[in-house]
This record gives structure tokens, C-alpha cells and sequence, in this order.
């Protein structure tokens, strides 16, 4: 069986195709447009004519893609970028209208608990912080004895961070002490929720926590690793203040993407180890795509995952 899944974020719009096979999803086909959604919402909280069009433009490519597939589902979703705006309703109905896609917007919790569903099929999660910095907001879901005890969702992510304080490509010194003071603003609510110190391991998921991971092991010289320590973020934000040459050439040849977002991503990353007193941290392949595939199929009876 094959199943499609589409991540309607702030960043990028990704299909992600994935076999059902012997009670596991296993990823097929990737499918990635940098689509930056979160650049076309106006001060007024909307989303605006171009921005729709962009969305619908891209998922009417990607309804061609699946069908050309057989597929057996195909289950899109939004996040930020869909919930954080006034006019979601005309976005789904013009997204609806044209590509046939009818996408699910999910809530800050559930985006939290999908992230935490995926991440628990496939790393051992016995007591942490999860963290997730998508582009339009940061989902935390703090754990212990494999058990989700609270879970938040910040609307603080590296895309909206970096169109609201940066100006050139890359983020000056004083762009990133203001981002990391509006990280800590936005964290110190959920900070008051977690004890301190409660949470020695940050559990990384999404986009910017494996750029992370490889930029990391890039810089080091090391691969497969998928475990660190928290002090890579400080010491990569220090590089960057002294002298970003070295770490341009490095992220565009990792995740050319991620040029502009990546800094201010490993500032939200850095601001949650510091924050929590998180010493190491473990980059989980699996995140919401993989937690919500395996919700709605748990829910048909087609798989039995490990429960949240």
C-alpha cells in the first residue's frame, strides 16, 4: 500500500509518499517546493492574493504528481502558515477549487502531538524535551517515561523570525541577540509550565533540526551521528558573529535552502537548551508527517503504532 502525505508549511510545501509494510511506513518519494508562504501574510494577518495563488499553483503540480501514482490516500495538512492567518477559509476554498486538495488545518496541539506520535515510532523516547522550529512556529512537547506530559506551540519560527528581524541574507550580531530575546520571551511561558532542568534531552524534529544535525556533522567531519551536544548552537552562533564565511560555504552546500532560515532556527534551538538546561539532543527522522500518517491510519485499522 502506498500512502501520500502534503505538509502545507511557512517554509516549504512538501508531498512525502510512503509503503505500508509489515506494520511500518517506510518513505518512497520526496517531494519538496520552497514555496515561503509565511513571506506573503501582511501586517494584517492576512494572506494575500499572491501568496494564495502560489499555494494553489503548487498543489495543482503536486495533484498531477499523485495521479500518476497509485495511491491508496493521499491526506494534505496545514500548519502555520494556514492557522495563523484571518482568511484560512478563502485559502482552502481557493486550494479546494482548483487543486481538489481538501486540506486539514491542524492546531498548535496537534501539530505538538503529531510531532511527538511520529518521533516515538522511530526513536526511543524515554524523558525530554521534543522541539520542532518549522518556519511559522515552534512546537515543544515535554515527556518523561514515554508519556506526553504537556505540549505547546510557540508562534515563533526561523521564517517569520527572520523576515521580522533581519534584513540581508544572513543575520548581523545584533539581528541575532533580537531574535534569541523574542525566543526567550515567547519560551518563558512554557518555561513556567516545564520544571527546569526536568528535561535533560532536547529530541529535535523537522526541517531545521536535521539541517541542523548535518551541519553539525559537516563541520566536525563525522556522519551517521545523530546525537550531540546542545553546545553546538552557541558555539555555531559565536562563528557567525566572528565570521559567517566559513559556515555560508558550509550551509550552501548542505541546505542551500536554509540559507536565511537556519540561523535564526539554531537561535530558537539555543535559546530552548539554555532555557531548559538541555545538554544534548537527538535529531529524530520522524516528526508530524510521519505522526500524522500514522494517526489516521491507526484510526482505519491499518496500523498499530506505539501509542503517545
Amino acid at each position: 500500500m502506498l500512502y501520500g502525505v502534503i505538509d502545507i508549511g511557512s517554509n516549504t510545501i512538501r508531498l512525502m509518499i510512503y509503503r505500508v509494510d509489515n506494520g511500518a511506513i517506510h518513505p518512497v518519494l520526496n517531494n519538496k517546493f520552497a514555496a515561503g508562504l509565511a513571506g506573503y501574510i501582511t501586517a494584517k494577518g492576512k494572506m494575500s492574493k499572491e501568496g494564495i495563488r502560489k499555494a494553489v499553483e503548487v498543489l495543482t503540480e503536486l495533484r498531477t504528481v499523485t495521479e500518476q501514482i497509485t495511491l491508496d490516500g493521499v491526506f494534505p495538512f496545514g500548519t502555520a502558515a494556514l492557522r495563523n492567518i484571518t482568511n484560512t477559509q478563502e485559502v482552502l476554498d481557493a486550494i479546494r477549487a482548483e487543486s481538489g486538495f481538501a486540506v486539514r488545518v491542524l492546531s498548535g496541539e496537534e501539530e505538538a502531538e503529531f510531532d511527538y506520535y511520529g518521533a516515538l515510532q522511530s526513536t526511543p523516547l524515554d524523558g525530554g524535551l521534543l522541539v520542532d522550529v518549522g518556519g511559522g512556529s515552534t512546537e515543544l512537547v515535554y515527556f518523561t517515561k514515554r508519556k506526553a506530559v504537556l505540549g505547546v506551540s510557540l508562534p515563533i519560527g526561523s521564517l517569520t523570525l527572520y523576515n521580522r528581524f533581519v534584513d540581508g541574507i544572513l543575520p548581523s550580531r545584533g539581528e541575532v541577540r533580537k531574535i534569541e530575546a523574542e525566543a526567550a520571551a515567547q519560551i518563558e511561558a512554557a518555561r513556567l509550565r516545564i520544571r527546569s532542568g526536568a528535561a535533560k534531552q532536547i529530541v529535535a524534529v523537522g526541517g531545521t533540526a536535521r539541517a541542523a544535525l548535518k551541519l553539525r556533522n559537516s563541520l566536525e567531519g563525522k556522519s551517521g551521528n545523530s546525537a550531540y551536544e546542545t553546545s553546538f548552537y552557541g558555539d555555531f552562533l559565536s562563528q557567525m558573529e566572528m565570521g559567517p564565511e566559513k559556515l555560508t560555504g558550509r550551509i550552501l552546500k548542505i541546505a542551500p535552502e536554509r540559507i536565511h532560515t537556519i540561523t535564526p532556527g539554531i537561535a530558537v534551538l539555543h535559546t530552548v537548551a539554555k532555557t531548559f538546561g538541555c545538554r544534548t539532543v537527538v535529531t529524530s527522522p520522524y516528526g508530524v508527517r510521519e505522526g500524522y500518517l500514522y494517526y489516521l491510519l491507526k484510526e482505519r485499522g491499518i496500523l498499530h503504532g506505539k501509542q503517545p
